[in-house]
């Protein structure tokens, strides 16, 4: 079953009376909510796959959801490796994916790219290589841009 869903400012949608985050990223865009056995995929208006998680209403509910109808064709896989921004600490270290990741006290304020594979992130500042770390986890990506755009001044 599918159905399109417009998404709340606060990245939510409504499904059998209650909401479920599908990111803040998609706010304002009209998504296709697509249920598969305990899955739940959001399609985004390209037809690209935005994101998966468990699906919140049982199988035997879903005939009943405003505009439900037949699923279509399976979407795209995603569109190659996800590249997220981040802000370097005081400390020299960032978190992506729930991954807690040292890149060094010498770039401490810093933007840092960060391309997230399979297997490891690797990470960029200014257009330079810094490293490539192995992936540990196997968490979603939910933050996409850096804490702060431009680094904070001095006090």
């Amino acid at each position: 079953m599918e159905i399109e869903r417009t998404v709340n400012a606060a990245g939510l949608v409504g499904l059998a009376g209650a909401q479920v985050n599908v990111g803040y990223q998609l706010a304002g865009q009209r998504v296709i909510v697509r249920m598969d056995g305990t899955q739940m995929a959001v399609i985004t208006g390209d037809g690209e796959l935005a994101r998966t998680m468990p699906c919140p209403v049982p199988a035997g509910d879903r005939y009943r959801l405003r505009g439900a109808r037949k699923a279509a064709a399976s979407p795209p896989p995603p569109s190659g490796p996800v590249t997220v921004q981040r802000r370097v600490s005081s400390r020299g270290g960032i978190m992506v994916a729930t991954q807690k990741i040292q890149v060094g006290l010498i770039h401490a304020g810093k933007i840092v790219t960060v391309t997230a594979g399979d297997h490891g992130f690797r990470l960029t500042i200014d257009g330079q290589a810094v490293a490539v770390v192995p992936r540990t986890t196997t968490r979603e990506i939910h933050r996409y841009k850096a804490y702060a755009a431009h680094p904070r001044g001095r006090r």
